[in-house]
């Protein structure tokens, strides 16, 4: 009887700890990881605790005194009681505003290898031959290589085919689904074109359409708030080099149960280009705007928010669905996850607004990367839609983008 006295006593003495060392510590510093982004205003919100010690390590991105003064590193240092040491982080403080998006883009990239769009038969001697039926290459594969040989662009297969010794099948090197597979093709003699070919449609480059999320004062910008794929994983495509261009929307495909619908955009690739892309990553496309002045006159700066301030409730995203105005829609953001790592599900949204549902039944391809915006600070980006349900969709914190593009 004493022992289970004692068990008690133990259990609730360990209950009332645990409880005292939960509300010590910030909601916002158990959210925080090595790497994490804050405004200026949260951080300094956050040190205003007196169980958190700081030390200033030294500015990032050491490129201009811009740039010092808006990205800085800093460690921080929580302790229990001012007695013990419970965590320690480094994290960046931003500047607190930011251009906010909206704008539809167009972006045109170069991929490392050739992209496969489609297949045709060859006019040989001995009839018409397909090369491609059984070597299993399908339409979206990228080759990389040919015979251990790096594939930059179809002139490369084309320089390889020239040489090419009859009867010996090519080791072709491709990428399906983010996975490396190798097959072997032989090459049938054209007697129209009196040359070896592979009876594939290549092309080098892949455009679509997609979203800015925002700009920063250094001209850098974050779109999309995914990557750009060409698998239904999602896997970032391996790009080389990258241009985006203004983008009008000329119609909304509404989609079906099971079936996303999309912005029906146009732009072209021989007009001049407003930016370039340099990197594409599971959390969203970035590059530079070449003038920032131009491009940023018609958008507001308005505050960063992220992981630490969105939370279930009331909000809107900035979106282009006719033309070239972007217009501000109502929106709830229904959850909130606190992934330690970027995610491009962290948030789940709903459409709100009648004029939205009324146009485009919900979310749309090419409205990824619009800006959440909740209580006037940018929080995120659409990502996703639910196929089963158009006016649901996830969302991703906006730290997660500025911690790509930095």
């Amino acid at each position: 009887m004493l022992k289970n006295k004692n068990r008690w006593i133990i259990f609730i003495c360990l209950s009332i700890l645990f409880i005292l060392f939960s509300n010590t510590i910030p909601n916002e510093l158990l959210t925080l990881h090595d790497g994490a982004i804050l405004t200026k205003s949260e951080f300094n919100e956050l040190i205003t605790n007196s169980n958190i010690e700081f030390d200033e390590i030294k500015p990032c991105g050491l490129i201009t005194d811009q740039q010092k003064e808006q990205l800085e590193e800093y460690s921080i240092k929580y302790r229990l009681f001012n007695i013990f040491d419970i965590k320690n982080l480094k994290v960046k403080v931003a500047d607190d505003k930011i251009y906010v998006g909206g704008k539809t883009l167009g972006f045109n990239v170069n991929t490392k290898g050739v992209i496969v769009v489609g297949s045709n038969y060859i006019i040989t001697k001995n009839g018409k031959v397909n090369p491609v039926i059984t070597s299993g290459i399908k339409v979206g594969d990228i080759i990389t290589k040919i015979d251990n040989k790096e594939i930059i662009s179809v002139n490369d297969i084309s320089d390889i085919l020239i040489e090419y010794k009859e009867n010996n099948p090519l080791i072709i090197t491709y990428i399906r689904e983010g996975v490396i597979n190798n097959c072997a093709i032989y090459p049938a003699f054209d007697i129209q074109s009196k040359s070896y070919k592979l009876g594939l449609w290549l092309k080098e480059n892949a455009m679509g359409i997609g979203t800015i999320t925002y700009v920063d004062s250094d001209s850098n910008y974050g779109a999309l708030g995914h990557a750009i794929s060409l698998d239904s994983n999602g896997n970032p495509l391996d790009i080389v080099s990258g241009k985006i261009y203004n983008c009008n929307v000329v119609g909304v495909k509404i989609g079906a149960r099971g079936q996303a619908g999309q912005l029906l955009g146009a732009f072209n690739a021989n007009d001049e280009e407003i930016g370039d892309l340099t990197k594409n990553c599971n959390v969203g496309a970035f590059g530079t705007i070449e003038n920032i002045v131009s491009y940023t006159k018609d958008m507001k700066k308005i505050n960063l928010g992220g992981k630490s301030t969105a939370k279930p409730g009331k909000a809107t995203i900035l979106s282009c669905i006719d033309g070239k105005n972007v217009k501000e829609y109502s929106i709830d953001i229904i959850k909130t996850n606190y992934q330690g790592t970027n995610n491009s599900k962290n948030m789940i949204i709903r459409i709100t607004d009648d004029r939205l549902l009324n146009k485009t039944g919900g979310i749309v391809q090419g409205m990824s990367g619009s800006p959440i915006i909740q209580n006037g600070k940018l929080v995120g980006a659409v990502t996703h839609v639910f196929l089963n349900d158009a006016t649901k969709g996830f969302g991703l914190y906006i730290d997660y983008m500025l911690e790509a593009a930095n």
